[in-house]
């Protein structure tokens, strides 16, 4: 990068903490590079964003009006972890909103490019009217990436007689098998593949929070079919990280400092995770039944009063539940966890990378069951919670048996020949995590490139061909 005015990049990421958080990594890489950065949410959304920008004072926060009122929400009600199901469409409609308060924000700030969530579609042609770049943020994976874009132009589940009919992938680097259940719920509605397709091609670039080594095949497979220049910039949880953050008293740290090594498995399904009632009673039943040491966070509401009557008690001492919010990277890092019950949800498998402690998969939603083959098939980091019948649909979810959960916690927590290399393997993955995000590294070559082309961009103001 020049000498002279310090680049301005906006971020704008999409209202739900597993999209933001991962952009607000990168926000920090960024600024941490002496890009001046700029991160505009909605007022709800404040107070998540402000504690982690704690040690970047010079990235400035700016807000745009959620209309809530207008489109039948309840007040406060604008990120997806607070949203009722019943009002996902409403709120959908309220992002599309967000275009003008954005437009009314750019004509102030007059950034050099944003960088958005790839859900913002149509922040492509509102930078365009900018004339400035805008550079796509995806919160997943190179191989579901690659996946859905080989799914959308090959369309094999359509040659197939029913929803749970095997079919493979065309032309892809591995071999794996999805039934039509197991399609993202995107699939379900094309015309918004239509838009990420059509936004993407406009776009200047694409940020990915993967590296290199940890998926190989998939960094060529992708950029070769990629319609822009792919930058991959994570694990961006370790590289965007200020320094060392002060031990916090947690007692959950507490309660683990007096287990052994790699002896409790921490049980943990993101923000937007929903389960039935029955389910949670068999997910208890399984850990207890393991005769393993556990942590679970069952976060809040209606939950907590499903659990199991005296489980708690039953478990004391071997078994901790976790109630509300939960230091989950702490815990992931933390000596005593061997093993991590994890919904598929891009940022836990790379935080699982980071740690370097294997799962337990358990997909629930959108491109986590594409994941999960991810996995256990192809980068062989952990196993199944369950063999039988799953999918994306809330009609055809089938209930994971406590019978199953417990042999696969005991499974993973075991000295078998298939987890010893399993643990071999996400070993290896979390030097390779380390060394990406280093002096040197690819994630870090990738900031550096990424960050010259739009100064580059900039200085010479030529359109997007």
């Amino acid at each position: 990068m020049d000498s002279g005015e310090p680049l301005h990049v906006l971020f704008f990421p999409f209202l739900a903490r597993s999209h933001m958080i991962p952009m607000l990594e990168t926000a920090r890489l960024f600024s941490d590079n002496g890009i001046k950065t700029s991160i505009v949410t909605t007022p709800a959304n404040a107070d998540l964003i402000k504690p982690l920008l704690h040690h970047h004072p010079s990235i400035s926060l700016h807000l745009i009006p959620f209309p809530s009122t207008t489109f039948n929400l309840p007040s406060g009600c604008e990120n997806l972890t607070v949203l009722p199901l019943h009002l996902a469409n409403n709120f959908f409609s309220a992002v599309f909103s967000l275009r003008d308060p954005l437009s009314h924000l750019l004509s102030s700030l007059h950034p050099d490019a944003i960088i958005s969530d790839a859900l913002y579609t149509w922040t492509t042609e509102l930078a365009g009217e900018f004339h400035i770049p805008r550079v796509i943020f995806q919160v997943t994976g190179l191989f579901p990436l690659s996946a859905a874009n080989d799914l959308d132009l090959h369309r094999p589940y359509n040659s197939i007689s029913n929803d749970s009919e095997l079919f493979s992938i065309p032309g892809f680097p591995h071999t794996v098998h999805l039934t039509r259940s197991q399609l993202p719920e995107v699939f379900s509605f094309p015309p918004m593949l239509g838009w990420l397709r059509e936004a993407e091609l406009s776009s200047h670039a694409v940020i990915v929070n993967s590296f290199s080594a940890l998926e190989p095949d998939y960094a060529v497979h992708y950029s070769n079919v990629a319609p822009r220049e792919v930058f991959l910039l994570g694990p961006v949880a370790i590289a965007g990280q200020p320094e060392k953050k002060e031990k916090k008293a947690e007692p959950c740290l507490e309660w683990l400092d007096e287990k052994d090594d790699g002896s409790v498995v921490y049980v943990g399904f993101g923000t937007l995770s929903r389960f039935t009632a029955e389910q949670i009673k068999e997910l208890a039943f399984g850990l207890e039944n393991s005769g393993e040491g556990f942590v679970w966070a069952v976060g809040s509401g209606e939950v907590v009063e499903w659990i199991p009557e005296g489980f708690e008690k039953r478990v004391q001492g071997r078994g901790l539940v976790l109630k509300g919010w939960v230091p989950q990277t702490e815990i992931l890092n933390h000596r005593a966890i061997g093993g991590f019950v994890c919904h598929c949800g891009w940022n836990s498998v790379m935080e699982a990378v980071v740690a370097g402690v294997p799962v337990i998969t358990w997909p629930l939603h959108s491109e986590q069951f594409v994941i999960e083959k991810w996995i256990c098939e192809v980068v062989k980091m952990g196993i199944p919670a369950w063999e039988g019948f799953k999918s994306v649909k809330d009609e055809e979810k089938v209930v994971f048996p406590a019978t199953a959960v417990a042999a696969a916690v005991k499974k993973l927590m075991g000295s078998g020949e298939e987890v010893v290399e399993i643990r071999k393997r996400v070993a290896e993955l979390a030097k390779l995590a380390s060394i990406a995000v280093a002096e040197g590294g690819t994630s870090k070559e990738d900031l550096s490139r990424l960050i010259d082309g739009l100064v580059a961009w900039r200085d010479n103001r030529r359109p997007i061909k």
